[in-house]
């Protein structure tokens, strides 16, 4: 099973046009929340500002690991034959 899941940084705005950006999953996670994170801009951010911050994230973030130790590393107890 995997533990990671491919992502998309989207640019939104909130009622008074303040951007933030929001954490899209394409793949399915035991235990992932429903709602995409949300990450908050200073509050001198612009909409450009905010799409080139989507757009950096975007071409270089491969994938998103919630849980990065799952599953548990551990070590072989045996020999497969």
């Amino acid at each position: 099973m995997s533990y990671k899941t491919r992502v998309k940084f989207t640019v939104k705005e909130t009622g008074d046009g303040r951007p933030y950006l929001t954490l899209e999953f394409y793949d399915q996670i035991p235990g992932l929340p429903d709602g995409p994170p949300v990450f908050d801009l200073k509050p001198d951010a612009t909409i450009e500002d905010a799409e080139a911050v989507a757009s950096f994230l975007n071409k270089n973030i491969d994938a998103y690991r919630p849980f990065p130790m799952q599953p548990i590393p551990s070590f072989q107890t045996s020999v497969n034959s």
